[in-house]
């Protein structure tokens, strides 16, 4: 009699530890999905991108240094858009009114606009019903010449990229999206007389934001490096010939003449005199083309 109460005790006592391990496990899966659904909102959230730290400075001798290959990887994307970017525009807003989402396949993350009347390029990101509402970055460009090549409307996708890429057989260009084989439209920076960071065109620099191209779309070396760092290819492009949002985007560092041949917002080329380090005995400056204070007088132009 004894040996069978004993025995019932150890079966109600093993029933009761049983039961307290699945109601903590309940509490903890509760815990960890309400935790998970406060912080998913059905998109992806980019990273801040600091370039300095994760990129090394190109050279033209060493065309290794950015690869040669498409970047598109959606969680590469991820990792590295800025959310931030305040240094080249102003803050997104959200809900997208414009009606310029034509033909979306949905498949990126991003959807790019180029509205060629006052020269900006906005880059929408799908919101959580995965629409593109959110304006996420703004950019001044230079779309073609209205009056003898202007780029010609439509929806547009990233081809294929490459590091250097040849606008014409006179002009190259770098961090070259293609996004008309055909038309031989490129998004990129502003054209250079070589593959080389130092033979920027003479004024090209100061006509950002003029239709001022041969058809392609150009933008400053630190838009153009963005784009084609974070935009996977396939990214669908709509070139709209009307203005695009009342947005106020920052404006770009003034160029000065003594450092014509530079693009001012390019980091990333060895020799910039914008970013170069002078060292004497008691100080050691680093001159940017943010800080660099110039006259109007000195610029390109």
């Amino acid at each position: 009699m004894y040996k069978k109460n004993n025995d019932s005790k150890k079966i109600r006592m093993a029933a009761f530890a049983l039961c307290t391990v699945a109601m903590l496990l309940a509490v903890f899966t509760v815990t960890v999905y309400k935790g998970k659904r406060s912080t998913d909102d059905g998109r992806n959230h980019p990273i801040p991108m600091n370039v300095d730290s994760q990129y090394d400075p190109v050279t033209d001798s060493d065309m290794s240094a950015v690869s040669e290959d498409a970047v598109s990887s959606q969680e590469q994307i991820s990792s590295n858009v800025s959310s931030a970017a305040e240094d080249v525009s102003s803050v997104p807003t959200s809900n997208n009114d414009d009606n310029d989402i034509l033909d979306p396949d949905n498949k990126s993350e991003f959807y790019m606009v180029v509205y060629t009347g006052n020269q900006m390029i906005v880059v929408y990101q799908k919101d959580q019903d995965g629409k593109y509402t959110h304006k996420f970055h703004f950019m001044k460009c230079s779309t073609g010449a209205m009056d003898t090549t202007p780029t010609k409307e439509g929806v547009y996708r990233i081809e294929k990229k490459v590091r250097w890429g040849e606008l014409d057989k006179k002009d190259f260009a770098q961090y070259c999206c293609l996004i008309s084989e055909k038309n031989n439209y490129f998004i990129s920076s502003i054209s250079y007389s070589k593959k080389n960071a130092w033979t920027l065109k003479n004024g090209v620099y100061d006509n950002i934001s003029k239709a001022t191209t041969g058809g392609s779309i150009q933008l400053c070396v630190r838009d153009a490096y963005w784009i084609y760092n974070n935009m996977p290819t396939g990214t669908q492009v709509n070139v709209v010939n009307r203005d695009g949002p009342d947005v106020k985007i920052k404006d770009l560092p003034k160029s000065v003449k003594k450092n014509a041949g530079w693009d001012p917002t390019d980091k990333w080329s060895k020799g910039n005199p914008y970013y170069a380090t002078t060292t004497n005995a008691t100080t050691t400056t680093t001159t940017t083309a943010a800080s660099e204070q110039t006259s109007d007088e000195e610029a390109v132009g």
